[in-house]
């Protein structure tokens, strides 16, 4: 007769555990742009520009998404802009409520270099970002060296209002990500 091999319980558990541990170097980007603005807002300025009745509708399912992807940022950084500050507010009913969030003005229209400075700065492991084109598309297109071919080249073609870019990168800080080091999930 074969011996069977059983483990006690408290091994079965460190084995199931080490199979389902993360790799502690890894770390989320979750970059979306916010949802449809309001081009016919009357006198508005552009940074106190509403999101449309499409962009209302759209954000809580960019919300939705995030949650049946499982997708749980220990820190949101967020565009003071007013469609931007609507997003974050749909999506975030979506997402834990011990999520923390920042509003940044520097991430209004902010260039890719910029966007980095911000992110630079975040120990959170999962970090998500709310800005805007053409900073937050470029970025996204940057950081993707890995992924879906498919999604790469449409990425890099346009980045919508209501995408959302997950790309994850084997660092141990945000600071040492660079161009094409990430592998874009989705």
């Amino acid at each position: 007769a074969l011996l069977q091999y059983k483990p006690a319980p408290w091994c079965r558990v460190f084995l199931i555990n080490q199979l389902l541990q993360f790799d502690d170097r890894m770390k989320t980007l979750i970059l979306m742009r916010h949802a449809k603005s309001a081009w016919d807002a009357g006198d508005l300025s552009d940074h106190d520009r509403p999101l449309s009745e499409r962009g209302r509708a759209a954000a809580p399912i960019m919300g939705q998404w995030l949650k049946s992807n499982r997708m749980r940022p220990d820190l949101i950084l967020c565009s003071t802009a007013k469609r931007a500050t609507e997003t974050l507010e749909a999506v975030s009913e979506y997402l834990p409520k011990t999520t923390e969030t920042c509003r940044l003005e520097t991430l209004y229209m902010a260039l890719p270099r910029e966007i980095l400075a911000a992110i630079a700065k975040v120990k959170a492991d999962t970090l998500m970002l709310i800005g805007h084109n053409p900073g937050i598309g470029s970025l996204a297109h940057w950081l993707a060296g890995d992924g879906d071919p498919k999604q790469l080249a449409r990425m890099q073609d346009k980045f919508p209002t209501g995408a959302i870019a997950i790309i994850e990168f084997n660092v141990d800080s945000w600071q040492d990500i660079d161009g094409e080091q990430g592998d874009r999930k989705s």
